[in-house]
């Protein structure tokens, strides 16, 4: 499928409405680094296989039947609903927290898991210095 300007636009509308690259990426289980070659047109065209991974979440910020722009009406409905499932999972996080959740799930299993036993190293230790302060 070759990348035109609707579907770049509708890529970009998509991503923005479920709130990350990584969110989206996880969604359609494509990867990262070959969303972000379609976003920066470093390549030209999208795999069949690929974009019947991409096209259910883009559908609804794509142009219909010739039209020249997308239903809007549609995609903020999209991006309602996307933003709705985004807020609830993280609705008590901070900023810095969705970041740092973004820059983990991007790590390798091995590298992730070597990490998560670093911070809960650090939370017991943390833990063990406010038992000894109190007492």
């Amino acid at each position: 499928m070759k990348i035109t300007e609707d579907i770049l636009k509708a890529l970009q509308n998509c991503i923005h409405g479920i709130g990350s690259i990584n969110e989206f990426s996880q969604q359609t289980n494509v990867n990262i680094e070959t969303i972000s070659k379609y976003l920066s047109r470093k390549t030209q065209s999208i795999k069949q296989e690929t974009w019947e991974k991409i096209y259910p979440l883009l559908k609804p910020y794509l142009p219909r039947n010739g039209e020249s722009k997308p239903m809007i009406k549609e995609s903020r409905i999209a991006a309602e609903a996307a933003a709705v499932r985004i807020d609830h999972k993280h609705s008590l996080l901070s900023i810095d927290e969705k970041i740092l959740l973004d820059a983990f799930a991007e790590l390798s299993p091995e590298l992730r898991n070597k990490k998560l036993i670093e911070l809960v190293e650090l939370a017991r230790q943390a833990v063990h210095k406010e038992k000894s302060a109190e007492e």
